[in-house]
């Protein structure tokens, strides 16, 4: 409590009489503002945070269900494992990475 009195008399003496409620005011105003928007980017982090939370039980939850449908799809196939077949468009096709020399490029430019 003392400090808070010993801040005011300085305050008094550094900005004087006349101009002390103005800047009273000034600072309040400001010292709002400033609460203010911190409690909007709170709100606005909690509310991202319940989105993400939302999207990962989301991901997780698909994860699970293809999961599931692919031990269904295990148990009915004959003798419990996958039938070698072809990738079809549906299924994602790796594709194989080759680097290019030196030499095939002097090819190629020749060309």
């Amino acid at each position: 409590m003392s400090e808070i009195i010993f801040l005011a008399i300085l305050a008094l003496v550094v900005v004087g009489p006349k101009e002390l409620p103005q800047l009273a005011r000034t600072l309040g105003r400001f010292l709002n503002e400033l609460k203010r928007s911190s409690n909007i980017l709170t709100d606005e982090i909690k509310q991202q945070t319940r989105l993400d939370r939302f999207d990962l039980d989301s991901a997780m939850s698909r994860r699970d269900q293809v999961r599931d449908e692919q031990a269904q799809h295990d148990h009915h196939s004959p003798h419990g494992h996958h039938e070698s077949h072809a990738p079809t468009s549906e299924e994602p096709q790796q594709m194989e990475l080759t680097e290019s020399t030196n030499d095939d490029s002097d090819e190629k430019k020749k060309s």
